[in-house]
Protein backbone atom coordinates (compact mmCIF):
# COMPACT_ATOMS: atom_id res chain seq x y z
CA UNK A 1 0.00 0.00 0.00
CA UNK A 2 1.38 3.29 -1.24
CA UNK A 3 0.97 6.61 -0.06
CA UNK A 4 -0.94 9.27 -2.32
CA UNK A 5 0.21 10.49 -4.82
CA UNK A 6 2.09 14.16 -4.81
CA UNK A 7 1.14 15.31 -8.12
CA UNK A 8 -2.08 17.68 -7.54
CA UNK A 9 -3.54 16.85 -11.38
CA UNK A 10 -4.19 13.18 -9.73
CA UNK A 11 -6.14 14.85 -7.23
CA UNK A 12 -8.01 17.36 -9.41
CA UNK A 13 -11.81 15.82 -9.23
CA UNK A 14 -14.89 16.84 -7.69
CA UNK A 15 -14.83 18.12 -4.42
CA UNK A 16 -14.99 15.26 -2.08
CA UNK A 17 -18.23 14.54 0.49
CA UNK A 18 -17.27 17.05 3.21
CA UNK A 19 -19.74 17.43 6.24
CA UNK A 20 -20.41 20.44 7.51
CA UNK A 21 -18.23 20.32 10.62
CA UNK A 22 -20.03 20.59 14.07
CA UNK A 23 -19.41 22.02 17.53
CA UNK A 24 -19.32 19.33 19.87
CA UNK A 25 -17.49 21.14 22.81
CA UNK A 26 -15.28 23.95 24.22
CA UNK A 27 -12.94 25.02 26.42
CA UNK A 28 -10.45 27.94 27.24
CA UNK A 29 -7.10 28.07 28.12
CA UNK A 30 -5.72 30.58 30.33
CA UNK A 31 -2.84 32.54 30.94
CA UNK A 32 -1.04 29.69 32.69
CA UNK A 33 -1.89 27.23 30.35
CA UNK A 34 -4.44 25.42 32.12
CA UNK A 35 -7.54 23.96 30.45
CA UNK A 36 -10.66 25.40 32.17
CA UNK A 37 -13.77 24.14 31.13
CA UNK A 38 -15.89 27.24 30.61
CA UNK A 39 -15.82 30.51 28.44
CA UNK A 40 -13.64 32.34 30.14
CA UNK A 41 -11.54 33.09 26.90
CA UNK A 42 -14.17 33.59 24.21
CA UNK A 43 -13.54 37.26 22.67
CA UNK A 44 -16.60 38.76 21.08
CA UNK A 45 -15.89 40.14 17.25
CA UNK A 46 -15.73 44.26 17.07
CA UNK A 47 -16.70 45.44 14.10
CA UNK A 48 -14.41 47.68 12.30
CA UNK A 49 -13.78 47.59 8.77
CA UNK A 50 -13.00 50.15 6.34
CA UNK A 51 -9.83 52.99 7.57
CA UNK A 52 -8.44 52.72 10.83
CA UNK A 53 -5.44 53.19 12.76
CA UNK A 54 -4.36 50.13 14.43
CA UNK A 55 -0.77 50.17 16.22
CA UNK A 56 -0.14 46.65 16.58
CA UNK A 57 3.31 47.45 18.24
CA UNK A 58 1.70 48.51 21.08
CA UNK A 59 2.37 47.12 24.34
CA UNK A 60 5.18 44.71 22.85
CA UNK A 61 7.21 45.28 25.72
CA UNK A 62 4.86 43.82 28.28
CA UNK A 63 3.55 41.47 26.51
CA UNK A 64 3.73 37.66 28.27
CA UNK A 65 5.09 35.33 25.77
CA UNK A 66 3.91 31.91 24.91
CA UNK A 67 6.36 29.36 25.89
CA UNK A 68 6.60 27.38 22.36
CA UNK A 69 6.90 23.84 24.19
CA UNK A 70 5.06 20.91 22.95
CA UNK A 71 1.91 20.06 24.93
CA UNK A 72 1.19 17.33 22.59
CA UNK A 73 -2.76 16.51 22.73
CA UNK A 74 -2.99 17.04 26.36
CA UNK A 75 -5.63 19.62 25.88
CA UNK A 76 -8.07 17.65 23.61
CA UNK A 77 -7.66 14.73 25.61
CA UNK A 78 -8.17 16.75 28.83
CA UNK A 79 -11.42 17.83 26.89
CA UNK A 80 -12.51 14.04 25.93
CA UNK A 81 -11.99 12.86 29.90
CA UNK A 82 -14.13 15.57 31.02
CA UNK A 83 -16.95 15.04 28.72
CA UNK A 84 -17.25 11.14 28.55
CA UNK A 85 -20.47 11.07 28.36
CA UNK A 86 -20.77 12.42 24.93
CA UNK A 87 -19.00 8.89 23.88
CA UNK A 88 -20.55 6.46 26.37
CA UNK A 89 -23.36 4.22 24.82
CA UNK A 90 -24.30 1.36 27.02
CA UNK A 91 -21.65 1.96 29.80
CA UNK A 92 -18.62 1.72 27.28
CA UNK A 93 -16.61 4.53 26.12
CA UNK A 94 -15.87 4.88 22.98
CA UNK A 95 -14.98 7.96 20.51
CA UNK A 96 -16.46 6.65 17.38
CA UNK A 97 -14.25 8.50 15.20
CA UNK A 98 -11.41 7.08 13.14
CA UNK A 99 -9.33 10.16 14.11
CA UNK A 100 -8.33 12.30 16.93
CA UNK A 101 -6.17 15.61 16.10
CA UNK A 102 -5.90 19.53 16.30
CA UNK A 103 -7.32 21.28 12.66
CA UNK A 104 -3.76 22.79 12.46
CA UNK A 105 -2.70 19.07 11.16
CA UNK A 106 -5.83 19.00 8.87
CA UNK A 107 -4.20 22.38 7.29
CA UNK A 108 -1.05 21.29 7.17
CA UNK A 109 -2.53 18.06 5.00
CA UNK A 110 -4.63 19.97 3.08
CA UNK A 111 -1.59 22.46 1.69
CA UNK A 112 0.54 19.34 1.30
CA UNK A 113 0.01 18.88 -2.80
CA UNK A 114 1.42 22.35 -2.69
CA UNK A 115 3.90 22.48 -0.17
CA UNK A 116 7.06 22.89 -1.94
CA UNK A 117 9.84 24.00 1.27
CA UNK A 118 8.82 23.23 4.70
CA UNK A 119 9.08 19.48 5.82
CA UNK A 120 6.65 18.14 8.60
CA UNK A 121 6.32 15.29 10.70
CA UNK A 122 3.49 13.04 11.94
CA UNK A 123 3.69 10.86 14.95
CA UNK A 124 0.70 8.15 15.03
CA UNK A 125 -1.14 6.04 16.80
CA UNK A 126 -4.51 3.52 16.99
CA UNK A 127 -5.75 2.94 20.38
CA UNK A 128 -9.25 1.73 20.98
CA UNK A 129 -10.25 1.44 17.04
CA UNK A 130 -9.28 5.49 16.72
CA UNK A 131 -6.05 6.58 15.02
CA UNK A 132 -4.51 9.71 17.35
CA UNK A 133 -2.44 12.25 15.13
CA UNK A 134 0.29 14.53 16.32
CA UNK A 135 2.39 16.76 14.66
CA UNK A 136 5.86 16.65 15.63
CA UNK A 137 8.63 19.68 15.24
CA UNK A 138 11.12 19.18 12.84
CA UNK A 139 14.58 19.86 13.10
CA UNK A 140 14.51 22.79 11.06
CA UNK A 141 11.51 24.13 13.48
CA UNK A 142 13.19 23.60 16.18
CA UNK A 143 15.99 25.32 15.21
CA UNK A 144 14.08 28.20 13.90
CA UNK A 145 12.03 29.11 17.44
CA UNK A 146 15.58 28.89 19.19
CA UNK A 147 17.28 31.54 17.16
CA UNK A 148 13.79 33.88 17.22
CA UNK A 149 14.98 37.51 16.26
CA UNK A 150 13.53 40.11 17.66
CA UNK A 151 11.65 40.65 14.56
CA UNK A 152 10.22 37.56 14.39
CA UNK A 153 8.52 38.16 17.76
CA UNK A 154 7.51 40.63 16.64
CA UNK A 155 5.48 39.41 13.82
CA UNK A 156 4.00 36.75 16.16
CA UNK A 157 3.15 39.38 18.37
CA UNK A 158 1.61 41.87 16.20
CA UNK A 159 -1.39 38.77 15.35
CA UNK A 160 -2.01 38.50 18.72
CA UNK A 161 -2.22 42.12 19.01
CA UNK A 162 -4.84 42.61 16.25
CA UNK A 163 -6.54 39.80 17.61
CA UNK A 164 -6.96 42.53 20.81
CA UNK A 165 -8.27 45.07 18.26
CA UNK A 166 -10.74 43.22 16.47
CA UNK A 167 -12.60 41.80 19.96
CA UNK A 168 -14.76 43.40 22.57
CA UNK A 169 -13.64 43.39 26.15
CA UNK A 170 -16.59 42.65 28.34
CA UNK A 171 -15.06 41.40 31.61
CA UNK A 172 -12.51 43.94 32.61
CA UNK A 173 -10.39 43.74 29.97
CA UNK A 174 -8.34 46.54 29.03
CA UNK A 175 -5.71 47.29 26.11
CA UNK A 176 -3.67 48.90 28.54
CA UNK A 177 -2.76 45.87 30.02
CA UNK A 178 -0.04 43.25 29.17
CA UNK A 179 -1.38 41.19 26.44
CA UNK A 180 -0.67 37.15 28.01
CA UNK A 181 -0.21 35.26 24.67
CA UNK A 182 -0.51 31.74 26.03
CA UNK A 183 -4.65 32.42 26.22
CA UNK A 184 -6.64 30.63 23.84
CA UNK A 185 -10.12 29.73 23.62
CA UNK A 186 -11.02 26.60 21.52
CA UNK A 187 -13.78 24.51 19.98
CA UNK A 188 -14.00 20.73 19.77
CA UNK A 189 -15.58 19.71 16.56
CA UNK A 190 -16.93 16.67 14.62
CA UNK A 191 -16.75 16.31 10.70
CA UNK A 192 -16.43 13.12 8.01
CA UNK A 193 -14.85 13.29 5.04
CA UNK A 194 -16.40 10.69 2.90
CA UNK A 195 -16.53 8.06 5.07
CA UNK A 196 -13.54 8.99 7.16
CA UNK A 197 -15.05 10.73 10.46
CA UNK A 198 -12.52 13.09 12.61
CA UNK A 199 -13.14 15.20 16.23
CA UNK A 200 -10.27 17.61 16.19
CA UNK A 201 -9.62 20.67 18.36
CA UNK A 202 -9.11 24.23 17.33
CA UNK A 203 -8.43 28.03 18.60
CA UNK A 204 -11.09 30.46 17.83
CA UNK A 205 -10.49 34.02 17.20
CA UNK A 206 -13.98 36.48 17.56
CA UNK A 207 -17.52 35.37 17.79
CA UNK A 208 -20.73 37.35 16.81
CA UNK A 209 -22.69 38.52 19.63
CA UNK A 210 -23.28 41.88 21.05
CA UNK A 211 -22.04 40.74 24.60
CA UNK A 212 -21.87 37.55 26.00
CA UNK A 213 -25.02 37.20 27.57
CA UNK A 214 -25.97 37.02 23.93
CA UNK A 215 -23.91 33.86 23.36
CA UNK A 216 -25.77 31.10 22.13
CA UNK A 217 -26.04 28.08 23.61
CA UNK A 218 -24.49 26.45 21.30
CA UNK A 219 -22.24 27.99 19.75
CA UNK A 220 -22.53 28.59 15.77
CA UNK A 221 -19.09 27.79 13.77
CA UNK A 222 -20.64 30.78 11.04
CA UNK A 223 -20.94 33.14 13.95
CA UNK A 224 -17.03 32.56 14.19
CA UNK A 225 -14.46 35.37 12.27
CA UNK A 226 -11.14 34.67 12.01
CA UNK A 227 -8.41 37.37 12.11
CA UNK A 228 -5.24 37.62 10.07
CA UNK A 229 -2.75 40.49 9.03
CA UNK A 230 -0.69 40.70 5.54
CA UNK A 231 1.76 43.27 4.43
CA UNK A 232 0.36 45.90 2.28
CA UNK A 233 0.54 44.75 -1.17
CA UNK A 234 2.39 47.24 -3.27
CA UNK A 235 3.86 44.97 -6.28
CA UNK A 236 2.40 42.43 -8.26
CA UNK A 237 5.02 39.81 -6.99
CA UNK A 238 3.66 40.66 -3.35
CA UNK A 239 0.08 40.20 -4.96
CA UNK A 240 1.02 37.08 -6.39
CA UNK A 241 2.99 35.41 -3.71
CA UNK A 242 -0.13 36.19 -1.18
CA UNK A 243 -2.63 34.58 -3.67
CA UNK A 244 -0.44 31.56 -4.07
CA UNK A 245 1.17 30.86 -0.90
CA UNK A 246 -1.31 32.53 2.07
CA UNK A 247 -4.31 32.53 0.25
CA UNK A 248 -4.48 28.63 0.60
CA UNK A 249 -3.47 28.24 4.19
CA UNK A 250 -6.19 30.94 5.37
CA UNK A 251 -8.80 29.24 3.29
CA UNK A 252 -8.03 25.74 4.59
CA UNK A 253 -7.97 27.15 8.03
CA UNK A 254 -11.63 28.63 7.65
CA UNK A 255 -13.01 25.90 5.86
CA UNK A 256 -11.99 23.42 8.54
CA UNK A 257 -14.21 24.68 11.07
CA UNK A 258 -17.33 26.18 9.25
CA UNK A 259 -16.32 29.82 9.68
CA UNK A 260 -17.69 32.05 6.94
CA UNK A 261 -15.24 35.27 7.07
CA UNK A 262 -11.84 36.47 7.43
CA UNK A 263 -11.11 39.84 8.88
CA UNK A 264 -7.84 40.97 7.59
CA UNK A 265 -6.00 43.99 8.65
CA UNK A 266 -3.52 45.19 6.29
CA UNK A 267 -0.17 46.45 7.85
CA UNK A 268 3.21 48.58 7.04
CA UNK A 269 6.37 47.47 7.65
CA UNK A 270 5.85 49.22 11.12
CA UNK A 271 3.03 47.22 12.26
CA UNK A 272 0.35 50.12 11.51
CA UNK A 273 -3.08 48.83 10.45
CA UNK A 274 -4.79 51.17 8.25
CA UNK A 275 -6.93 49.09 6.82
CA UNK A 276 -9.20 46.19 7.83
CA UNK A 277 -10.90 44.28 4.63
CA UNK A 278 -13.64 41.20 5.27
CA UNK A 279 -13.11 38.30 3.40
CA UNK A 280 -15.56 35.96 2.62
CA UNK A 281 -13.87 32.00 2.93
CA UNK A 282 -16.10 30.53 -0.04
CA UNK A 283 -14.18 33.42 -2.46
CA UNK A 284 -11.02 32.74 -1.50
CA UNK A 285 -10.37 29.75 -4.06
CA UNK A 286 -11.41 31.63 -6.78
CA UNK A 287 -9.12 34.37 -5.44
CA UNK A 288 -5.94 31.93 -4.87
CA UNK A 289 -3.31 31.23 -7.53
CA UNK A 290 -1.69 27.96 -8.83
CA UNK A 291 -3.80 26.13 -6.31
CA UNK A 292 -7.39 24.40 -5.75
CA UNK A 293 -9.60 23.53 -2.89
CA UNK A 294 -10.77 20.43 -4.40
CA UNK A 295 -6.89 19.15 -4.85
CA UNK A 296 -6.13 19.58 -1.11
CA UNK A 297 -9.85 18.32 0.05
CA UNK A 298 -9.16 15.17 -2.20
CA UNK A 299 -5.38 14.62 -0.80
CA UNK A 300 -6.31 14.82 2.61
CA UNK A 301 -9.05 12.15 2.11
CA UNK A 302 -6.26 9.65 0.28
CA UNK A 303 -4.33 10.24 3.01
CA UNK A 304 -6.37 9.34 6.01
CA UNK A 305 -7.54 6.84 3.65
CA UNK A 306 -4.58 5.41 3.56
CA UNK A 307 -3.32 5.64 7.29
CA UNK A 308 -6.83 3.83 8.39
CA UNK A 309 -6.39 1.29 6.11
CA UNK A 310 -2.28 1.11 6.74
CA UNK A 311 -2.33 0.96 10.79
CA UNK A 312 -4.82 -1.64 12.10
CA UNK A 313 -3.28 -2.53 15.44
CA UNK A 314 -4.46 -1.04 18.35
CA UNK A 315 -1.60 -1.01 21.02
CA UNK A 316 -0.27 1.93 22.78
CA UNK A 317 3.28 0.36 22.28
CA UNK A 318 2.96 0.74 18.56
CA UNK A 319 3.60 4.17 17.28
CA UNK A 320 4.23 5.72 13.74
CA UNK A 321 6.56 8.48 11.90
CA UNK A 322 5.24 10.00 8.52
CA UNK A 323 7.83 12.33 7.43
CA UNK A 324 7.60 14.31 4.39
CA UNK A 325 10.24 16.05 2.98
CA UNK A 326 9.27 18.17 -0.64
CA UNK A 327 11.10 16.67 -3.68
CA UNK A 328 11.33 13.19 -1.75
CA UNK A 329 7.88 12.94 -0.82
CA UNK A 330 6.98 10.62 2.27
CA UNK A 331 8.57 8.03 4.72
CA UNK A 332 7.15 5.79 7.14
CA UNK A 333 8.50 4.03 10.14
CA UNK A 334 7.36 2.13 13.34
CA UNK A 335 9.77 4.07 16.21
CA UNK A 336 11.81 1.66 18.49
CA UNK A 337 10.72 1.58 21.77
CA UNK A 338 7.57 2.44 23.13
CA UNK A 339 7.38 6.05 23.49
CA UNK A 340 3.65 6.52 23.72
CA UNK A 341 2.48 10.47 22.88
CA UNK A 342 -1.15 9.40 24.86
CA UNK A 343 -0.31 9.78 28.50
CA UNK A 344 -1.16 7.63 31.07
CA UNK A 345 -3.67 9.96 32.91
CA UNK A 346 -5.51 9.88 29.41
CA UNK A 347 -5.34 5.52 28.57
CA UNK A 348 -5.84 4.87 32.29
CA UNK A 349 -9.41 6.63 32.90
CA UNK A 350 -10.62 6.05 29.38
CA UNK A 351 -12.93 3.08 30.96
CA UNK A 352 -13.28 -0.45 28.81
Amino acid sequence: MDFPTLEPWDHDREFPKFRAPKIIGEFSINGERKVEMNRSQLQLFRPAAGRVHFNLQRGFSTRIPKEWTSEGLDSVLTWILHNRQKFTENEKFNLSTDFVCFRGLLRLLLNTPYEQRDPWIIRITRWRDTIFLLQEETEEEKKKKMNMTDRDKKFTYWGYKFEQYMSLFTEGGDKEEPLNEKEEFCCMFRTKIDDISIIYGAEMDGYKAKDKASVDRHLDPSKFVEFKTSRIIETDRQDRNWRKFKLIKWWAQSFLVGIEEIQCGWRNDSGIVSEVERIRVKDIPKMGLDWKANVSANFLLQFLTFLKKKIRSNSLEKVYRVRYQPGSGFSFVEEEGNASFLPSWFTDNFSP
